[in-house]
């Protein structure tokens, strides 16, 4: 998600059972990704994009997650 483009990216953090946006995330750090899963527990599995660092995120945050690859 690009705030604007050219400028400043961020995450958004979708349900891929009803399509519905669970919440937007200010950019597209490792860190804040763990955070929030973190601090809303419960997610199974998590579709996500791998590259580079981001792919930390969910490790960290929610270890028992299974994680797929996002097309």
């Amino acid at each position: 998600m690009a705030w604007r483009k050219g400028q400043r990216y961020g995450t958004v953090l979708v349900d891929i059972e009803t399509y519905r946006v669970v919440d937007p995330l200010p950019d597209r750090e490792s860190k804040t990704l763990a955070d929030w899963l973190k601090s809303n527990p419960g997610d199974e599995i998590i579709a996500c994009d791998r590259t580079g660092s981001y792919a930390q995120g969910p490790r960290e945050g929610a270890p028992l997650a299974r994680q797929v690859a996002d097309r």
